[in-house]
């Protein structure tokens, strides 16, 4: 099957795993570093992983329910990365902000990850967005492009804060102040991929967070880059993104240049 079809599909699959569960009143559990899990989050995985183990079996899976990790890392070799449901607080509380989130990738010469291929659905809207190198950004088909340049003061931007560790916390609540300093209209919506995802469409002129994993940024990052914006870690470094690096910065190129500069 063709990678973009299978992608779509996978995604659609998940999706249909997650909405007759959302405020169905599921048991919810604490992971051991206290974020939360759903039976809804494990059931989208399944999903996910019994495909991509059927339809590419050679290749290596990064999962967050799972905990599968890549200690292994040959150039070349292809990598998935899943988030079956990125927003889980959000699901758990009935807050209609969560999505699926599937890449693919390939191992650099270094051990670090290229994603060549990603999608993220947005079960609540019915939206779709896919990316693939080099051929652009979609939202259910129509080309994704991000929000053009304005003034930091006039921007709408989107965060994150890390949650379950203060020590963590609190350097993040500072970037947080030095950005809104600058910029009053900040959101927190708990979702990172769909921020990105919304970050491609133009709805967000960009996002920055801090202590994210691999596969909440995967396919959003390239969605981001894919419909004409920049994507940095932390350093400020354009063109060197790096998946397991020290933040994220994605969005227009100019504003993710502002905010790089105050973090």
């Amino acid at each position: 099957m063709e990678l973009s079809n299978f992608i779509n599909e996978t995604l659609d699959l998940c999706a249909a795993e997650l909405l007759p569960r959302f405020r169905a009143g599921l048991e919810v559990r604490t992971k051991a570093d206290a974020s939360l899990v759903t039976e809804a989050d494990l059931a989208s995985e399944r999903v996910a992983l019994a495909r991509i183990k059927n339809s590419f079996p050679d290749d290596i899976i990064l999962s967050e329910e799972t905990h599968t990790s890549a200690a292994r890392r040959p150039e070349g070799a292809y990598v998935w990365i899943v988030d079956p449901l990125d927003g889980t607080t959000n699901f758990a509380n009935g807050y209609p902000y969560f999505c699926v989130s599937i890449a693919r990738g390939v191992f650099r010469a270094d051990g670090s990850i290229q994603v060549v291929a990603g999608g993220i659905i947005d079960p609540v809207r019915g939206k779709k967005y896919t990316a693939q190198i080099g051929r652009g950004a979609f939202v259910d088909g129509v080309p994704l492009c991000i929000r053009a340049n304005r003034p930091l003061a006039k921007t709408f931007l989107v965060t994150g804060f890390y949650f379950t560790d203060p020590e963590r916390l609190l350097p993040e609540v500072d970037r947080f102040a030095r950005v809104a300093r600058f910029c009053p209209a900040i959101r927190r919506d708990g979702a990172a991929a769909l921020d990105l995802a919304l970050v491609a469409e133009g709805i967000f002129d960009a996002f920055w967070e801090n202590g994210l994993q691999v596969w909440d940024v995967a396919a959003g990052s390239l969605l981001v880059s894919e419909a004409g914006g920049a994507v940095c870690n932390y350093s400020g470094d354009a063109g060197s993104y790096n998946l397991e690096a020290t933040g994220i910065v994605a969005g227009n190129p100019a504003t993710v240049a502002a905010i790089a500069a105050l973090l």
